[in-house]
């Protein structure tokens, strides 16, 4: 039988080859083309259809050529028929081509809830286009995906053509039925606790459709993928509280309301299992009480196979800390019979101890190795710990420079394994684009209209400068410092930035950098205009992961214009304008659980700045700034802010009369202002304390700010909060004096995960001295606490 296969196919093949290469070699005597719809159409062109081709008149005929012309010509025709006949030796050739027919109209049936103008947009098909399958099939299939965007879950869409022969032309029929709108009323929970359905709530995909949010966020429609994840993700809760027998069903109702549904999430828990008796051996190396100190299920609780893996995990957590990285960790449970509880006997296999080996990076083409080891916390030689290496890789993954970061260890190879205890880590990075360009503008009670654009490298490498040239763009990075440009344009200001920082340097624990700006603005007043150029070098130093310590030198060059109608008192502090020289250090704790919109934890700053290292002006500015963060029920953070600023003068810096006043020489831009929507809400920008006669903020030399804050989480992007504000601002050094005070609430809304919120408030003064200091409603990109 064998034989006779292998015979078989043999003759086949030989005889398609002999098919295909029978016309090979031939000459070719006539190629001819036809329009074989046999419609009149001035664009179709034998000459230039043959001109096309390799395959020609008076060649040999290949049959490779021939294959490839018809692929070719496949690209811009509907159909194909070829006719290759062999007369005389001689090959003839006629190509049958069936133009693509061109769209004379698309009508759309059964779309009585989405407007046609939209479904054609979306669609990208236009009336007298030609007509490809392809094509069309893909954009149909958008078009699809498109009605199961906006929620019509049930949606069947299909379309039929209607050829016309005598023109080649054709129209398509796209027959839509909606049913229903997929728009989510409410999300119903039964045999579920309220506990238990605020938990679910927040971790389901599926959300409850919002009028005011929805359009933005995209959440409250029907999607059938999300809903079957929630489903998964519902029964492995219950699963993991005890009901293993759970099973859990999504029905789709119709709402009272038009075009609205409700989602019924229904329950059937089964019998509650639970622990029984806990047992473990193996463990030589640990006592048996920090093992069991280890374990996070105990006696009596519910069966959870996710508490069983963290056990398991918190065990091999102590073992890796120590080195034992190979250290295993099984577990057989046992159904007791009669009842349902689970005895677990878990069995410890402990391994060797190792040591770090060779530490090496791959798939960097960009970053600098160096870069990435400054991340690592690992060290060659030392005992291995599995907590640093998970550490290490979340280092780097946080650090912005790569779209996947893979650590893990490997066997060392021969010249660092010749005791059979040290192991390699491997770091595997994938690189992604660490440059950005971004264009902004916005609006705010304390700015007004402002616009801008920025350019930003987080993986700068400023020594790639004298490289441009001969290496390209690409010499610009790699060395993981971070460059940024912005210009800023606004109402009343304008401005110039350039920065520059660099972790690590000299392979060192330090981090340095340099600010550049020129600004020229009128926030405080529009009586007087600051025109300020800075440059300000800086450097920290992590002493542990909660301390840092910071130093800065600022060299500043001010210069004041003011109106010809100003008071003469600020005409005369206006003269003090020129060069300030000043360096400072600063002390900061921080213990808060993240850098942005914190909920827990303390964060501490005491910095001193001495100004008269040479320049125009003496002076001591001490600041201590504390916020508080506390978390509370129900997603709810209270926040604590206090704030007290001081500048001692000196020297040739200080108050003296002249033509009847008391003249302040510390320049405006150097002094403190209180007032607005970062700091005490509910008062105009910079209008509380000193003023001017005629009513022009003078700022001043003490400041206190004392500030709490309640903010709750509504919907995903969406904070309510509430706060009571307290301010003093005065010309005295070192006063404490009246509190400034207000109450008010707002909203924090995140159009973009990656940019700061916007913050609308209104602010209500309790002891204002005026109107002219009261301005109720703020507006803000950000804000500050």
């Amino acid at each position: 039988m064998h034989r006779f296969i292998f015979t078989f196919l043999f003759l086949l093949v030989g005889s398609l080859q002999a098919q295909i290469s029978q016309y090979d070699n031939q000459l070719i005597a006539r190629i001819a083309v036809v329009n074989a719809t046999g419609c009149t159409d001035t664009h179709f062109d034998p000459e230039v259809i043959i001109r096309r081709i390799k395959t020609q008149e008076n060649n040999f005929f290949s049959q490779t050529e021939f294959d490839n012309d018809l692929k070719l010509l496949s690209q811009d025709f509907d159909r194909i028929d070829p006719i290759v006949e062999s007369i005389d030796n001689r090959i003839h050739i006629t190509i049958k081509l069936w133009p693509k027919p061109m769209i004379r109209a698309i009508h759309l049936h059964g779309n009585e809830r989405m407007k046609a103008n939209k479904l054609m947009r979306e669609l990208g098909v236009t009336p007298g286009s030609t007509f490809d399958r392809q094509s069309f099939n893909k954009a149909f299939h958008k078009l699809k995906a498109y009605y199961v965007k906006k929620g019509f879950f049930e949606a069947q869409l299909e379309y039929t053509m209607e050829p016309d022969p005598i023109s080649n032309e054709l129209d398509i029929n796209i027959c839509i039925v909606e049913g229903r709108a997929g728009k989510i009323k409410d999300i119903v929970f039964v045999n579920f606790l309220p506990c238990e359905e605020n938990e679910l709530l927040e971790t389901m995909i599926t959300k409850k459709y919002n009028f005011f949010m929805s359009w933005i966020t995209d959440e409250g429609t029907y999607h059938e993928e999300a809903v079957q994840q929630d489903q998964y993700n519902i029964l492995h809760y219950l699963q993991n509280r005890g009901y293993a027998d759970a099973q859990v069903a999504i029905e789709v109702c119709e709402a009272p309301e038009d075009h609205r549904i409700v989602i019924m999430i229904i329950a059937d828990r089964g019998e509650l299992y639970t622990f029984g008796d806990i047992q473990f051996s193996g463990n030589c190396l640990f006592p048996d009480e920090v093992i069991r100190n280890a374990f996070t299920i105990c006696e009596g609780s519910p069966y959870s196979p996710d508490a069983i893996r963290d056990s398991i995990r918190s065990i091999l957590s102590i073992y890796g800390r120590r080195g034992y990285i190979d250290a295993d960790v099984n577990y057989t449970p046992k159904l007791n019979e009669g009842c349902r509880v689970y005895d677990l006997n878990f069995t410890i296999e402990e391994g060797a101890q190792f040591r770090v080996g060779m530490i090496k990076v791959f798939g960097n083409c960009q970053t600098q190795t160096t870069t990435i080891l400054h991340e690592t916390l690992l060290i060659p030689g030392e005992v291995f710990n599995t907590d640093k290496l998970q550490k290490t890789e979340e280092r780097l993954q946080n650090v912005g420079f790569f779209k996947n970061v893979n650590v893990y260890a490997v066997r060392a190879g021969q010249e660092n394994d010749l005791c059979g205890n040290y192991r390699d880590v491997h770091i595997e990075v994938e690189e992604t684009s660490t440059g950005h360009f971004g264009a902004f503008a916005g609006y705010s009670t304390a700015e007004e209209l402002f616009a801008g654009a920025s350019l930003t490298e987080r993986n700068f490498n400023i020594r790639g400068l004298e490289k441009v040239w001969c290496e390209g763009y690409r010499a610009l990075r790699g060395a993981g410092e971070y460059a940024h440009a912005t210009v800023k344009i606004g109402q009343k200001s304008r401005s110039y930035a350039i920065s520059w920082t660099k972790p690590y340097f000299n392979d060192t624990q330090w981090t340095v950098g340099f600010d550049l700006e020129n600004s020229d603005n009128r926030y405080v007043s529009k009586d007087y205009q600051i025109k300020a150029s800075t440059l300000n070098l800086h450097a920290h130093y992590q002493i542990n992961p909660f301390v840092r310590f910071g130093w800065h030198y600022r060299l500043r060059n001010t210069n004041v214009d003011v109106t010809h109608d100003t008071p003469t008192l600020l005409k005369l502090e206006a003269r003090d304008k020129g060069l300030i020289s000043a360096s400072g250090i600063a002390f900061t704790y921080d213990s808060t659980n993240r850098g942005v919109n914190p909920s827990q934890g303390f964060k501490s700053l005491f910095e001193l700045e001495l100004a008269g290292l040479g320049g125009d002006q003496n002076f001591l500015a001490v600041a201590y700034i504390n916020n508080y963060y506390y978390t509370l029920p129900f997603e709810g953070t209270i926040k604590f802010r206090a704030d007290l600023r001081f500048i001692q003068m000196y020297g040739n810096t200080g108050f003296h009369h002249e033509h009847g006043f008391n003249v302040l020489t510390l320049p405006l831009d150097e002094r403190l202002f209180l007032g607005g929507e970062n700091n005490v809400r509910g008062y105009r920008p910079y209008r509380l304390g000193p003023r001017y006669n005629e009513g022009d903020p003078r700022g001043g030399l003490s400041l206190q700010l004392f500030s709490v804050e309640y903010q709750r989480n509504i919907f995903k992007k969406l904070d309510a909060f509430a706060f009571f504000d307290a301010g003093h601002l005065s010309l005295h050094e070192w006063h404490f004096g009246r509190l400034s005070t207000s109450v008010g609430y707002g909203i924090r809304f995140k159009v973009f995960d990656s940019g700061p919120p916007l913050t609308l408030g209104m602010g209500y003064p309790i002891n204002a001295r005026g109107s002219s200091e009261v301005k109720r409603f703020f507006l803000t990109v950000g804000g500050k606490f």
